[in-house]
């Protein structure tokens, strides 16, 4: 059994009245092989990354683009759960029989992503 330490970290000082600092770690459980890559994301047409059949897992996703362009973060029914501006990413534990597609608001972007099942 393969394992992936997670790390979050926010902090502000003047985003609350009083200052902010969470940290959280976490060592996920997971099974190999675990699948990492690039992709050009159309607006025409959504990206898939995990089908339906992949299981409980973890998805990273991070917009690498440089055209400026929003991508749409969905799960395989196409219901958008997140929406990444350049540099943006996210870290979603799935639960089973939910896939995960990405599409480009206009134009072309790039993501790269992961996808780790759970052990």
């Amino acid at each position: 059994m393969a394992t992936v330490t997670s790390k979050l970290t926010l902090t502000s000082a003047d985003s609350l009245s009083d200052s902010l600092s969470i940290n959280v770690l976490d060592i996920l459980s997971v099974t190999n092989p675990a699948e990492n890559s690039r992709v050009s994301v159309l607006h025409t047409a959504p990206t898939e990354l995990a089908p339906v059949s992949t299981g409980a897992h973890y998805v990273y996703i991070k917009n690498i683009g440089t055209n400026s362009r929003v991508v749409e973060v969905r799960i395989a029914a196409g219901t958008a759960f997140a929406s990444l501006a350049v540099g943006e990413f996210c870290f979603v534990p799935m639960k089973t029989a939910l896939g995960v597609e990405v599409i480009a608001i206009t134009g072309t972007e790039v993501v790269e992503y992961a996808i780790f099942k759970k052990a």
